[in-house]
């Protein structure tokens, strides 16, 4: 597929949506603690955020923001090449208790990917990526690639045997062998396979490791600091990514190094950190007041809320008839459709139900890998749950039989990834 090709197919998958009314939706009015959003006046109860913890609606966070806002203005507007206000100090020392290793703050995940991937990359190394990494990181990958030459090639997802094969056949040619993989992959949620990659990591010299592990933070391991360092502590070739804009609710990136040198040289030679915008002083001051937050035990408390909704969601899955693609050990939740059709409709129907799910089609997930996903959080009470799992439940059979699908068709679609999972 060349370049028009692609972007053409990207912009019929987007703009299908859009005039369906299910994608770039507009919200309407106050957002409170009881799971309610309104979309063209119709309120849906929401199971598309990824705030996972509710903590967007904590008063600690908001009375920070604000007093951020009172001291500092609403925004400092230079660049932290030159001088940073005073709580970037602050939020960075309390992240690096959280992640138990030196970390940098960004003003957002994505600009941590492109300020820390070209710094941390040479021309003689390789780069491998998993099939399903996200996005923002391929994006930090592709800024290296369009100024020097570097062999890269893309795995099967979660395929660790087909990994270590080519950690075999490459580290004889190249100097180091880097691997980039989600911690929590943001579509299926299924999780990293950690264990094998720190044994890679240590089984073979070469071998490096970087980690985007947004949806897995704060959800997971001490102190919230993710899934990824929830297995093991930030190994000297491992470097992590992850977000405050989901379960830490606030906004911002995060970059965590297994060495204070490490992260002085991208926080040095990163030309986003040299030359964009901060995060302001309302982000900054909700951040600080969910990092107090995270380091304290009521961090576990709410992951254990989030942990018993995710479970009863789970329970209800095994009383329906629908392919879940997900492996139940996360918030997020994947209903394959195969084709995009097949997605919009569902949709559709879901919203006139009054459930706001999301829509997962190309370019997101490959064009035969099309479904319904949606996020469990702990705002959702149990009776929102059971009656968004049946009312999916019934419109997914509605919807086969309108459109002449089988469960078998659909299943066989997404055979490779249930098998790697």
């Amino acid at each position: 597929m060349n370049h028009d090709q692609f972007f053409s197919a990207v912009d019929l998958s987007i703009t299908n949506g859009v005039k369906k009314g299910i994608l770039h939706l507009v919200q309407n009015g106050h957002l409170t603690a009881d799971n309610e959003i309104f979309i063209k006046q119709q309120k849906l109860f929401n199971f598309t955020s990824c705030s996972y913890l509710g903590l967007e609606h904590d008063p600690r966070l908001k009375e920070s923001a604000i007093n951020a806002i009172n001291k500092f203005g609403t925004q400092f507007s230079e660049s932290r090449a030159y001088v940073s206000i005073e709580l970037y100090q602050e939020l960075e020392e309390l992240m690096s208790k959280i992640f138990k290793a030196p970390a940098i703050v960004a003003p957002t995940t994505t600009l941590a990917h492109a300020s820390a991937i070209p710094v941390l990359l040479n021309v003689n190394d390789a780069i491998i990526t998993d099939q399903q990494l996200h996005n923002s990181v391929q994006s930090g990958i592709n800024i290296f690639r369009a100024n020097w030459p570097i062999h890269f090639e893309v795995l099967r997802h979660n395929r660790m045997d087909q990994l270590e094969e080519r950690i075999l056949d490459l580290q004889s040619k190249f100097e180091r062998v880097w691997f980039f993989g989600d911690g929590i992959y943001s579509m299926f949620g299924d999780r990293c396979l950690v264990t094998n990659i720190v044994s890679f990591l240590d089984k073979y010299p070469s071998f490096h490791a970087y980690i985007d592990d947004a949806h897995g933070m704060s959800i997971f391991g001490e102190r919230g600091r993710g899934f990824t360092l929830a297995n093991a502590e930030i190994h000297p070739k491992m470097v992590v990514a992850s977000s405050m804009a989901k379960a830490f609710a606030t906004g911002g990136g995060i970059l965590a190094f297994p060495t204070q040198e490490l992260a002085r040289k991208v926080r040095t030679c990163g030309a986003p950190f040299n030359s964009s915008g901060p995060l302001q002083p309302a982000t900054l001051g909700a951040a600080v007041a969910s990092a107090k937050i995270h380091l304290t035990d009521e961090i576990y408390s709410l992951q254990d809320e989030l942990m018993i909704k995710i479970g009863y969601t789970c329970s209800l899955f095994k009383k329906t008839f629908l392919p879940l693609i997900s492996n139940c050990d996360s918030p997020i939740f994947f209903v394959g459709t195969a084709k995009a059709d097949l997605a919009y409709k569902l949709l559709e129907r879901m919203m006139k139900r009054g459930f706001l799910v999301n829509l997962a089609v190309f370019p997101a997930v490959s064009k035969n890998n099309s479904g319904i996903r949606f996020t469990v959080t702990v705002l959702q009470t149990f009776e929102q749950i059971e009656k968004m799992v049946s009312a999916l439940n019934e419109e997914y059979l509605a919807a086969l039989k309108e459109n002449g699908y089988s469960l078998d068709q659909i299943n066989s679609a997404f055979k490779s990834i249930k098998q790697f999972a």
